[in-house]
């Protein structure tokens, strides 16, 4: 199901497509799938990928999550490659690209205790 309302949310957990103003994104499980990733890295990493210090009307001025192309990683605490990745799959820039929360769900990380 593809909804086009923006609806509400925290700016550190929405995803680059609620922030292009020109247009109205198509909101659907691929933005649960972005703000999931931005939760599962605050676990590990005790911070937040993109803005972390930033107030979320500094967000919105400065567009630091339509800036957020890429997503680095601290280097402690030590986490796993695999955890990496799937963070990264989630946080996926383009929207097209993202993968939706049925496929997430199959991701090797996430599989990995399935084995």
């Amino acid at each position: 199901m593809e909804l086009t309302s923006q609806g509400a949310g925290t700016y550190w957990y929405l995803p680059p497509e609620c922030f292009e103003l020109h247009k109205t994104p198509l909101i659907s499980s691929k933005v649960d799938v972005w703000s999931a990733g931005i939760l599962f890295y605050q676990m590990l990493f005790g911070r937040r990928p993109f803005g972390h210090d930033q107030s979320q009307e500094r967000i919105l001025r400065e567009d630091t999550i339509i800036k957020a192309r890429k997503v680095d990683f601290p280097s402690r605490p030590s986490v796993s490659n695999e955890a990496k990745e799937m963070i990264r799959r989630c946080l996926t820039y383009n929207q097209a690209d993202r993968p939706d929360v049925l496929t997430i769900t199959q991701d090797p990380y996430l599989s990995y205790s399935k084995r």
